[in-house]
């Protein structure tokens, strides 16, 4: 293929994303990734078309645990770089994040090939190659600025379950430490292979954000019906992954763009199942500001005003959260006591039912529900979290929960305590607990907590955040707990400071609706978003609540729902 012709096949891939799609089910995902670097084809990140509505991953391919000599041999996780670090140095990644907002930059591991002979995963021992890599892997990623890892090894020298628990522990760390955002692997259609990934992914599949499936592996010549049938076979292996869509440029096998790639992608578009496509290009083929997000959400129910989901206005064009506010692991009694993690719901399930979120979901495909945990009140007092033990409570609010996550078919789970009978050590091992088992177990999807700026709230939750920030997806920081007539410039300081304190993750811009604190509407919140939204930075936007809202016609909902839409 040309370089005129390989540009041409990329700007189609980015236009996909656009086209017209119908239904719903799981949403589809504008991410696109690209290996770049292992050729030496002397392409650049600038060379790469960049379509500036999608999310953009380059994978730097490849950093091997092999020595760099005529002669490479194994270094148990002493990782070295293998690709075109000419072409593909620090000071390009800088560029490449700082031109374009919506570009990260992650680099894979492994890969087929050192030397001239296969590149074989080849540890010591568990411990001894954790180290290494995790050591060595951080040295590379802080230089060049990445953002995630891929894995990629596709010969073996150790048995499945030592593959996952090296790779399980080094994803684990590099994510705990604030190393990396994001991590893939990259298995294909071959029994080794498979018993390898397969035993990664029942340990730490909790952990993994994508699965950059080779289905270029397959037979030069597959057919489209060929291609969906294997895309649904990966998709029940990798039960509740994101699985990319994937080709090869050169043609050298699976479906090829001349043989109906895009024709299968469209499929998976209209059918909700096109999570991200990949696509690997053997010939010449910001962290900036973060892309922000189209998510909003909003807390529904607290207050018992007869509110409906079907009250509030969706806008098609964001991803839409209801969070349910709340459950309680408090006894429904007059006189409410802790039960220990066993929780109860005590939000208005009159109207908050479960055939009610089942119709709110079927009628929005980008609706999601999720409910909250705990609150500041239960029974006219204080909600405490009270745990007898660390074991007690997680096992009695992982069974709790799963029950009435499963009986209402919600997505996820928000952590909302605010008042505290245990250490901040207590609280992270709980919560991170209850998180970790919720989302192994596939019953649920995402997870956040709502933290403010209280000095024994925030000892709780960044306590949690050091231990497990790698597993939580949404910072619903609850800027309106500062003080009513904050200005946009104060706001703008507290976002900053927030963001600092809750690294890496995506802190949400937030208001009440009842005007009680923090930077109101009238006084500029939408100006500080729009502010948030121009340097890249916001990411999403959520309301406390829709019971205070319906008095007023549920305005800030339309108006945050469509500044998040809007395209610029």
């Amino acid at each position: 293929m040309e370089f005129s012709q390989l540009f041409s096949a990329l700007f189609i891939l980015h236009s996909l994303f656009f086209l017209p799609s119908t239904e719903a089910a799981p949403t589809n995902s504008n991410l696109f990734r690209e290996y770049i670097g292992a050729q030496f084809n002397n392409v650049k990140f600038s060379d790469v078309p960049i379509n500036s509505n999608v999310e953009f991953h380059f994978i730097l391919a490849f950093a091997i645990d092999y020595t760099t000599s005529s002669s490479p041999s194994p270094t148990n996780g002493q990782f070295n770089i293998f690709w075109d670090t000419d072409n593909l140095s620090p000071a390009q990644v800088s560029a490449i994040k700082s031109e374009n907002s919506n570009v990260k930059v992650a680099l894979s591991l492994g890969g087929d090939s050192v030397g001239g002979g296969s590149c074989y995963f080849n540890p010591s021992s568990i411990d001894s190659w954790v180290s290494n890599a995790v050591s060595s892997l951080t040295s590379i990623i802080n230089e060049y600025n990445l953002d995630g890892i891929d894995i990629d090894y596709e010969h073996f020298s150790a048995d499945p379950d030592t593959f996952a628990e090296c790779i399980g522990r080094l994803i684990t760390t590099l994510k705990q430490n604030g190393v990396i955002s994001f991590a893939s692997i990259a298995p294909f259609d071959d029994d080794q292979v498979q018993s390898h990934y397969m035993a990664l992914w029942k340990s730490y599949g909790h952990i993994i954000d994508y699965v950059n499936f080779q289905f270029y592996a397959y037979d030069k010549g597959t057919t489209v019906s060929e291609f969906m049938n294997y895309f649904e076979s990966q998709s029940s292996n990798y039960e509740g992954g994101r699985i990319l869509a994937s080709f090869i440029s050169d043609g050298s096998g699976g479906l090829s763009p001349g043989d109906g790639f895009f024709t299968a992608c469209s499929r998976l578009k209209t059918q909700q199942q096109l999570h991200v496509l990949q696509a690997l290009f053997s010939l010449p083929s910001k962290e900036a500001a973060p892309t922000s997000s189209k998510l909003f959400r909003e807390y529904i129910g607290a207050e018992f005003k007869n509110v409906k989901f079907s009250d509030v206005p969706i806008n098609s064009n964001v991803e839409f959260h209801f969070i349910l506010a709340f459950a309680i692991d408090y006894t429904t009694s007059s006189s409410p006591s802790p039960t220990n993690g066993k929780f109860n719901i005590f939000w208005d399930s009159n109207n908050l039912s479960p055939s009610q979120v089942s119709s709110i979901k079927s009628k929005h495909s980008n609706v999601k529900v999720a409910l909250s945990l705990g609150g500041d009140s239960v029974g006219g007092g204080k909600a405490y979290f009270e745990p007898s033990s660390v074991n007690s409570w997680v096992s009695n609010a992982v069974s709790s929960l799963t029950h009435i996550i499963k009986e209402y078919k919600l997505d996820g789970i928000d952590i909302d305590y605010e008042h505290f009978n245990a250490d901040p050590g207590t609280f992270a091992e709980c919560i991170g607990q209850l998180i970790t088992n919720l989302k192994k177990n596939r019953v649920i999807s995402f997870a956040s907590i709502a933290p403010y700026d209280d000095n024994q709230v925030q000892n709780h939750y960044l306590a949690l955040w050091r231990a497990y920030g790698h597993l939580i997806d949404y910072v619903n920081f609850q800027f309106y707990a500062y003080d009513k007539g904050t200005t946009v410039s104060q706001f703008m300081k507290y976002f900053e400071t927030q963001s600092s304190n809750y690294k890496g993750g995506k802190v949400l811009a937030s208001i009440t609706s009842d005007g009680s604190g923090g930077l109101s509407p009238e006084n500029g919140f939408f100006t500080a978003c729009n502010k948030l939204k121009s340097q890249g930075k916001l990411k999403g936007i959520f309301i406390w609540c829709a019971d205070n809202s319906k008095a007023g016609g549920f305005r800030y909902e339309k108006k945050s729902q469509a500044l998040l839409a809007s395209p610029h």
